[in-house]
């Protein structure tokens, strides 16, 4: 069965290059991927090199960051004008300034909207927009944000958002969301949009940072009880539908002077939360050592470590 993975993080020194991510792909048979970044390293030129290098893997999603409200307008255009997709967009910066909805439609883009308790914040501001742009689609990220599914009865804009056949729902960000009934959202919001709106993403690496395998947010959708057919639109067809089926991307290598790192919010890496925070560049090296030794195939990323401290103990 082929998979595209419709969320992964390609950005340095904090996420993964282009490459290294195309090796995480070749490694479990992915066939391509949407990548995105966030605010804590918004490396826009390498997303924009994935892209340019890579236009039959990858598909790209920015991010709205600038000095001030104009800023962001103008910067997201310029990602957009590149090849971009879309923009992922916070729920609660949608409620804030919803103007930036529609510099993406007008541009024919997608979102990627992230928040909690189904999206509330901006339930309403989203619906409209896939009223108002029939090019441009949603994808409710993380889940959608669960939270006690009575939520899509009692909370009538977020009854309308997950109604909309052009909002879909990415499981992503599986391992964080433990304390969550997760589950239980999820199976309330594949019985009002189906498997047809739902895709996988395995947010790599930040999933390896919790100790969590690439193969294990693939399979978490398994405890659904999805058929095959079920299974190969959640893998592949959806997103295969909404960013690939056009063939390679047309893209062009984003401006130079767009500089979306003096906007990041600098912080470590932190691993296994929430006991370890390791630097971006020290995170780094260790990440290629991890690959070097075997990577999920000969164990978890906190096995790594064990065997690590236990040579420099011997050493000691």
């Amino acid at each position: 069965m082929p998979i595209i993975d419709a969320y992964g993080h390609v950005s340095l020194p904090r996420f993964l290059s282009a490459e290294d991510f195309l090796r995480v792909m070749d490694t479990h048979d992915v066939a391509a991927a949407v990548l995105s970044t966030a605010d804590t390293c918004p490396d826009a030129q390498e997303l924009s090199r994935a892209l340019v290098s890579y236009p039959d893997r990858f598909r790209v999603i920015g991010i709205p960051l600038g000095a001030d409200a104009a800023g962001r307008r103008d910067n997201i255009r310029r990602q957009l004008d590149s090849g971009f997709s879309g923009i992922r967009l916070p729920a609660t910066l949608i409620a804030a300034q919803p103007d930036l909805l529609e510099v993406i439609g007008d541009a024919g883009g997608c979102i990627i909207a992230v928040g909690d308790r189904g999206l509330h914040a901006a339930a309403r501001e989203i619906a409209g927009f896939l009223d108002r742009y029939d090019r441009s689609f949603a994808i409710a990220g993380h889940f959608g944000g669960p939270t006690d599914p009575a939520l899509l009865d009692t909370d009538a804009a977020v009854a309308r958002l997950f109604a909309h056949p052009r909002l879909h729902v990415a499981f992503t960000r599986h391992g964080a969301m433990a304390h969550l009934p997760v589950e239980h959202w999820a199976q309330a919001l594949l019985a009002r949009i189906g498997w047809q709106r739902a895709l996988w993403g395995s947010e790599w690496p930040v999933a390896l940072w919790r100790d969590e395998t690439y193969a294990s947010t693939l399979d978490w959708a398994l405890r659904l009880a999805p058929d095959a057919a079920q299974l190969a639109a959640f893998r592949y067809g959806n997103a295969q539908r909404l960013f690939f089926a056009a063939g390679a991307a047309h893209a062009r290598k984003i401006d130079p002077d767009m500089d979306l790192m003096t906007f990041r919010k600098p912080a470590d890496v932190w691993l296994f939360p929430p006991s370890l925070n390791v630097s971006e560049a020290r995170h780094r090296a260790l990440y290629h050592a991890y690959v070097a030794w075997g990577g999920e195939a000969r164990g978890a990323y906190s096995e790594f470590f064990l065997q690590m401290a236990e040579r420099g103990i011997r050493a000691v």
